[in-house]
C-alpha cells in the first residue's frame, strides 16, 4: 500500500494589520470565564468556538433571563460579560443593567450588527467598556476580552468602538 504525503504549509511571517495596531495579552494558565449572551444559536456557537479555541471558558445564554440566572449561579467564573444588543424580551441594556444589581464591578461588551435605537456612545454611558461591530473577527475579539478580563481600561481598548471585520 502507497503512502500519502502531505504537504504542510508554514503561516507567513507578516503579522496582520490588527496585530500592529492593537494592544496584545498573553494568555495566562488560567481560564477566564466569559458569558456570551446572544438570541442567535449560531452566532452563540460561532463565539463559543473561538473563544475557546483562545483559551477562554465560555457560559452560554440565549436571552437576558437566562443570563442573568446563569450569572447568579456561576458569578465566581464569569471575568466578563458578552451581550447582544437587540434580543426579545431583556434587550442587552436591560441585561446589563440587571447584572450590574448583582455586581456592579462585571466587566461588559456589547455586540451587534445593529444597535437599533441605540447609538454606540450611550452603550457606552450604560457602562459597557467597549461596543464590538458584528461581524468581527474572532481573533480581535478575544483579544478585547482578554485585555478586559485583565483589567486594562477603556482608553486602552482598541478605538474606533469596536472590532472591525
Amino acid at each position: 500500500m502507497r503512502k500519502r504525503r502531505h504537504k504542510v504549509m508554514n503561516p507567513p511571517d507578516e503579522q496582520n494589520e490588527t496585530a500592529t495596531r492593537e494592544p496584545t495579552v498573553q494568555r495566562s494558565r488560567n481560564k477566564p470565564g466569559v458569558l456570551v449572551v446572544d438570541d442567535e444559536h449560531m452566532v452563540r456557537i460561532m463565539v463559543q468556538l473561538g473563544l475557546e479555541r483562545d483559551g477562554f471558558k465560555v457560559l452560554l445564554a440565549a436571552n437576558g433571563r437566562e443570563a442573568i440566572d446563569i450569572f447568579r449561579a456561576h458569578r465566581e467564573e464569569i471575568a466578563v460579560v458578552l451581550l447582544d444588543v437587540r434580543m426579545p424580551g431583556l434587550d442587552g441594556v436591560q441585561t446589563l443593567n440587571s447584572l450590574r444589581e448583582l455586581d456592579c464591578q462585571v466587566p461588559a461588551c456589547f455586540m451587534s450588527g445593529n444597535t437599533g435605537a441605540h447609538e454606540p456612545d450611550e452603550l457606552l454611558q450604560c457602562g459597557a467598556a467597549h461596543v464590538i461591530a458584528k461581524p468581527f473577527r474572532p481573533d480581535a475579539l478575544a483579544n478585547i476580552l482578554r485585555l478586559l478580563t485583565n483589567g486594562a481600561p477603556a482608553e486602552l481598548l482598541p478605538s474606533g468602538g469596536g472590532c472591525q471585520p
